[in-house]
């Protein structure tokens, strides 16, 4: 019986040129072992996260929408892209009764923070080196991302007009996920991904999860 191999191109070698030749798999019965795309991409090294907010300690969220002052920023610098994968965010706690509102904007200007803290991504496969190159700010002051080109991954609203009663729990957790919808967005830098999370007196947590490479490796 011949040995199959398949043409493997590393996400790190430019696009049109030759990788690797690996061994395909199968089981006894003879099917082909396969893993979805993105866990293939987990083996990689190429999924990141990043958050707001950790363990027992929900981060102070903002109280009313301001276009330059999001919860969480990140900047895909130019020469890497980005899928969004997921991308939650939990109340903790909301304040008065009124409205949890929380969106994300994906746009080209860069969010360019001039305040905040900046959070060191975190890779997925706890084995691999390779480091993210985005930009992930938590309370940035940024340049309004609301621009030409941009759009929203996702917004989210609830209004709890009744008191609650005793025993009597809401959910306030909101995600986006691209096994939900099926599809995602491509962010090829230079473009930003900002999302804002408000209610009167709002406590909580955000996480982001994305697959990065260079932009060589996309069409």
């Amino acid at each position: 019986m011949a040995n199959v191999k398949a043409l493997v191109k590393q996400s790190s070698v430019a696009r049109g040129t030759e990788g690797n030749f690996e061994y395909i798999r199968a089981i006894n019965d003879g099917s082909l072992v396969t893993v979805p795309w993105i866990q293939s991409l987990a083996l990689e090294g190429r999924i990141f996260t990043a958050n707001f907010g950790s363990a027992t300690s929900p981060a102070t969220l903002d109280a009313s929408y301001a276009a330059t002052d999001p919860d969480v920023s990140m900047d895909i610098p130019s020469g890497t892209s980005i899928i969004p994968l997921k991308v939650a965010v939990h109340f903790e706690a909301y304040g008065t009764i009124a409205v949890c509102e929380t969106y994300t904007v994906c746009s080209k200007t860069l969010a360019a923070k001039s305040a905040g803290t900046q959070v060191v991504p975190a890779n997925y496969n706890t084995g691999s080196a390779i480091g993210s190159s985005c930009l992930f700010y938590t309370a940035p002051t940024v340049t309004d991302p609301n621009t030409t080109g941009s759009f929203e991954l996702f917004r989210f609203l609830q209004q709890n007009a009744i008191t609650q009663a005793v025993n009597e729990s809401t959910d306030y957790q909101f995600t986006w996920s691209i096994g939900d919808v099926g599809f995602a967005p491509v962010l090829k830098g230079p473009s930003s991904m900002t999302t804002w999370a408000t209610s009167q007196a709002a406590t909580g947590y955000i996480y982001y999860v994305w697959a990065e490479f260079p932009s060589s490796y996309l069409p």
